[in-house]
């Protein structure tokens, strides 16, 4: 049955692009006919698109994503890496963020994308939880932040995208985002990856060999040559020409606690809105954000003249 497929296109890394054209990019999906492309992200070898798509799937069962990077050349655009991804895989996963990566035509990794992706089946007669949203919205605060672009890519985050058969896991993944613990949480992470803990101490499991651990205390107990007198301290010196820690008067620490403390309340408090999609409810926003609808209801008292018809684009406040 035909449905139709949500695409959040967030960012770009470790492209291999042509020396001889400018750093420009663009992505491009297709869904059997239907064809959307990004804007052109100009002069970055980690291009962030942070655009959201919506395709028509004629035929989820047979239909294939289509995932295409391309570079902006003077004679043409070259396509720096492609991928396919199977409509079924996903029809029953909720919502998923995942880091592809991109081939040549030689099979070779040429670049990785990461997308969020959610089928919506047209006869499923449910409405569509606002997970997709949050998790877009959230993918893309990450890739501005640019806290996971010198990270390695996370292999767990969508293990079986290729298993060519849908399970039964898209509610409990869409409660996992929900609660913050779900794959949007580990992509780009390189917690728990081979070799951390040997890069750490220089020994697998983080334990110290003994010619490790004798030669370091060697180091440390031994004096250096030359230095026959007692170990220097650090800080300022004081009035008696002693050398000590700076230390902060007692009213000016309190003040300082008082104004971070205000500054946490302040945050704490601050206004969150949510932007309405398509196929929301009050009662599944309300329930996304741990809220009861009445009390979301009560704050958009003013926009939300039948709370029972919520339009794409309005700006809901939830706290």
């Amino acid at each position: 049955m035909a449905g139709k497929l949500c695409v959040s296109v967030i960012e770009a890394r470790n492209l291999q692009a042509d020396d001889f054209a400018e750093k420009n990019f663009y992505v491009k999906l297709r869904v059997a006919s239907n064809e959307v492309k990004t804007d052109v992200v100009k002069g970055s070898l980690q291009p962030k698109f942070l655009k959201d798509c919506r395709l028509a799937v004629p035929l989820p069962e047979t239909d294939t994503l289509r995932i295409e990077l391309l570079q902006v050349g003077p004679r043409g655009d070259l396509v720096v890496g492609s991928d396919d991804l199977r409509i079924l895989t996903i029809t029953s996963r909720g919502t998923i963020v995942h880091w592809f990566q991109l081939r040549t035509a030689s099979r070779s990794v040429s670049a990785e994308l990461c997308l969020v992706l959610r089928y919506l089946s047209a006869g499923s007669h449910r409405p569509m939880s606002p997970t997709y949203a949050i998790t877009a919205r959230q993918a893309k605060e990450r890739a501005l932040e640019g806290s996971a672009g010198t990270q390695a890519p996370s292999s767990s985050a969508f293990r079986d995208l290729s298993s060519g058969t849908a399970g039964t896991s898209g509610r409990a993944t869409t409660e996992k985002l929900v609660n913050g613990s779900g794959p949007l949480h580990t992509y780009g992470s390189t917690a728990g990856s081979p070799g951390t803990a040997a890069s750490v101490s220089g020994h697998p499991g983080g334990a110290r060999s003994p010619s490790a651990a004798g030669s370091s205390s060697a180091t440390v107990g031994t004096p250096r040559p030359g230095n026959s007198g007692p170990p220097r301290r650090s800080g300022r010196a004081n009035g008696d020409g002693r050398g000590g820690p700076t230390q902060v008067p007692l009213p000016l620490a309190v003040l300082g606690g008082m104004v971070v403390g205000a500054l946490v309340y302040l945050w704490k408090k601050r206004p969150v809105y949510y932007e309405v999609q398509e196929d929301d409810t009050l009662c599944h926003i309300a329930s996304c954000f741990k809220k009861r609808v009445e009390d979301v209801y009560q704050k958009n008292k003013a926009l939300l003249k039948n709370p029972s018809r919520l339009y794409p684009g309005d700006r809901l406040r939830i706290r």
